[in-house]
């Protein structure tokens, strides 16, 4: 089995020591960045915020107020993210059961926070601002941005044109909005997504495939769920 990785380009080597998982079971894995994530400038609100929420592992590495994190309330989307902040700061985040910004939101409701500093990317959804302004003291800042690697778009676009490989990993909505288009039905490829945002958005540009979706969110959760389908198909 041959499979297509999608990832960004400044990974840690985290990414690799999971991606031996599926090496280690036969799995050839053709790992490709399709953008590079760039932490950009930002400024903070003047605002003495109850809680802080970091979106993504990539909000952790480029929010630089360190100081902030301490005597707040911590919130982060997935486990890795949560993670991270566990190693990097000992605090203990508080997760939503669904790794999705909605969920999130919606968690911070539950709690009755009164005011919320969202970390996130420059490309991040509305989804947060929608559901809860009006409702708490809500502020977003943008700490990175994601910058396309037009080369490596082409490259994916020939394999899958091709049929070059036997499956697909998608991990986040953007790489399935840039990537998702240039899956044909004809080649017959499997397509896996790490949640249900990137399921969306595969859906909403390409709606010949057929997507296996992560039970767990995460890049450790993706790569459980190829094994175990691997595994059931023989």
């Amino acid at each position: 089995m041959r499979i297509l990785f999608l990832r960004p380009d400044n990974e840690d080597t985290e990414l690799n020591e999971k991606l031996m998982l599926l090496q280690k079971n036969g799995i050839e894995v053709l790992n490709i960045p399709i953008f590079k994530i760039k932490c950009i400038p930002y400024s903070l609100p003047n605002y003495d915020y109850e809680a802080l929420a970091f979106t993504s592992r990539n909000s952790v590495i480029c929010f630089k107020e360190h100081f902030l994190i301490k005597n707040r309330k911590i919130y982060a989307i997935g486990e890795e993210t949560s993670e991270l902040l566990m190693r990097m700061y000992n605090t203990n985040p508080i997760t939503p059961e669904k790794f999705t910004s909605v969920e999130l939101a919606r968690r911070i409701l539950e709690d009755k926070v009164n005011s919320v500093l969202s970390i996130r990317s420059k490309k991040a959804s509305e989804d947060m601002k929608n559901l809860l302004n009006g409702k708490i003291k809500y502020d977003e800042i943008y700490v990175y941005d994601s910058e396309i690697i037009g080369d490596n778009i082409n490259k994916v676009s020939k394999i899958l044109a091709k049929c070059e490989v036997d499956a697909i990993a998608f991990t986040s909505s953007l790489m399935a909005r840039l990537i998702g288009p240039y899956i044909s039905r004809k080649c017959k490829i499997i397509v896996y997504s790490i949640g249900p945002i990137t399921t969306e958005t595969l859906k909403r540009v390409n709606n010949e495939v057929k997507i296996i979706e992560s039970k767990t969110h995460s890049i450790k959760g993706i790569i459980e769920t190829i094994l175990v389908e691997m595994k059931r198909n023989g």
